[in-house]
């Protein structure tokens, strides 16, 4: 901490010298940097400021004029007190005339009731400003130890923003270089509402923030912001903040796939929320702490189908927090959390993660989003079994919904084996398989002429087709019942093999 004018007064040297504070008071807490004593009438030039001048009055002259203008003088050269002594080598009581021009000044003017070496004030002042450096040194040097640590054992911007936060006891936030928060920690709500508008802000003052830039390769990557920083362990706040700065401009250019270890927590959170390890609430918290803060009403879940063989993007934490979604690639699909809002607007999802289809669910309140991740899943599963790129909404679902819920155990395999197990043993043989024929005769409700069309094909073949098929199954194909289940069978048999969205596999 600063060594004050206060702290030094309460030294034992000035209580014996029984030093009494003549003009000032609201100058106390100025920092003491050293001491210098002088009998010269031009001290003035010498000083550098910060210093506390002791003096017995030798050089400050015998007129008003001449005692105005030295304490004029050494004020301006930034002493932070004039501490005259009252040993009768020059005065008996300090004169009025530098009383009332320091008071003018705003200088403190300290008298010394008893002569005192000068030396030995120098000893002590200088004793303590030199233990406050050490320690000062002592805890730059253990907080670039912190910082590095987490460094080398591999730790990232995440890790390194929340150190700071620890260290500064402040709300501590990261953005880049479009005011996007890519990383926080200790933050309220309130800390971020407005951010944009704070980052925009002035930063005179380290009291409300201390702002260091994020330097990479000569050019602002961003800036690194502490928040009402109120520790009082700390010898300089903004020390730590500028070496959590360096370490946080290392990670970003030694990790070379950061944009995959975001993916990587993202989707670790996403399996917490699937498996019930993390609530709606703690994901919404643990999300808000990788710099994507989601307004907890009106929350969806997207789950968009992935073409066969297509290659994993890494989500990017920046652009998914400017359209207000969180992102993450599951391996066969991608997971988008947004708000409904956002969906209907179009922002949350780009439009080529919607080429394969995808589904969305219900708009739901934080406790409900494991329940919305299901939904999402067996929408998506329906649109993948119909090769549809439309992301469907759950409530559009029929009777697909009993379906996908009954493919995650063997009832659903059960029944389609019990349904269709003769054509598909028969089509597994053959190189022109009936599963086809029979789709489209089940999907135009029996309307031969209809499904004639539909497989290009005449209608005596059709006849031919649906008559080995009625003869592999045991049963009319003209009746509404049996029609009815096996329609259900095939729906069934789609979902099963459309990915992993259901969980099954064709019989």
């Amino acid at each position: 901490m600063p060594f004050t004018l206060a702290q030094a007064l309460r030294l034992e040297v000035f209580h014996d010298a029984n030093a009494r504070l003549l003009t000032g008071e609201s100058a106390l807490e100025r920092e003491v940097r050293w001491v210098h004593s002088s009998e010269i009438p031009d001290v003035a030039r010498f000083l550098s400021g910060g210093e506390l001048l002791l003096t017995a009055g030798l050089g400050m002259g015998s007129s008003s004029a001449e005692q105005r203008a030295y304490v004029r003088a050494v004020h301006e050269a930034g002493a932070v007190a004039l501490i005259i002594e009252e040993s009768g080598r020059m005065f008996e009581r300090v004169p009025q005339a530098v009383v009332d021009e320091a008071a003018a000044c705003g200088i403190p003017v300290v008298a010394l009731g008893v002569e005192v070496p000068f030396a030995a004030v120098s000893a002590q002042v200088h004793e303590v400003l030199t233990g406050l450096q050490v320690q000062a040194l002592t805890q730059e040097r253990r907080i670039e130890s912190t910082f590095n640590a987490l460094l080398l054992a591999g730790g990232d911007y995440v890790s390194i923003v929340r150190e700071l936060a620890r260290l500064t006891q402040s709300a501590v936030v990261l953005e880049n270089v479009a005011h996007h928060v890519v990383a926080s920690a200790g933050t309220a709500d309130e800390d971020l509402d407005d951010f944009a508008g704070h980052a925009d802000s002035a930063h005179d003052s380290q009291a409300t923030c201390i702002r260091c830039p994020v330097l990479m390769r000569g050019q602002t990557w961003g800036w690194l912001h502490a928040l009402h920083p109120r520790t009082t362990t700390l010898h300089s706040p903004a020390f730590a903040v500028e070496r959590a700065t360096t370490a946080v401009a290392i990670s970003l250019l030694s990790d070379h796939s950061r944009d995959a270890r975001d993916n990587q927590r993202s989707t670790a959170l996403i399996t917490r929320l699937a498996l019930g390890d993390l609530t709606g609430p703690e994901f919404l918290d643990r999300v808000a702490g990788l710099g994507c803060r989601l307004d907890r009403r009106d929350l969806v879940m997207i789950v968009l189908n992935k073409s066969p063989g297509q290659e994993s993007r890494a989500a990017q934490p920046a652009r998914a927090t400017q359209l207000g979604a969180m992102r993450a690639d599951m391996g066969d699909y991608y997971v988008v959390i947004t708000t409904g809002a956002a969906w209907r607007s179009g922002a949350a999802v780009a439009p080529e993660h919607t080429a394969h289809g995808g589904g969305i669910s219900r708009s739901v309140e934080p406790a409900m989003l494991p329940t919305a991740l299901t939904q999402a899943r067996s929408a998506a599963a329906v649109a993948r079994s119909m090769g549809s790129p439309r992301v469907l909404r759950f409530d559009e679902l029929g009777v697909e919904r009993l379906l996908v819920s009954l493919a995650q155990g063997p009832e659903l395999a059960g029944y389609v084996q019990d349904e269709l197990g003769p054509v598909l043993a028969r089509d597994a043989r053959s190189a022109t398989p009936l599963l086809p024929t029979l789709r489209a005769y089940l999907e135009t409700d029996g309307n031969k002429s209809h499904a004639a069309a539909t497989l290009h094909i005449q209608r005596r073949t059709l006849y031919n087709r649906l008559d080995r098929l009625s003869a592999l199954l045991g049963r009319s194909l003209e009746d509404t019942a049996t029609r009815q289940a096996l329609f259900l069978a095939v729906k069934s048999l789609d979902l099963m093999e459309s990915g992993p969205h259901t969980g099954g596999s064709r019989p």
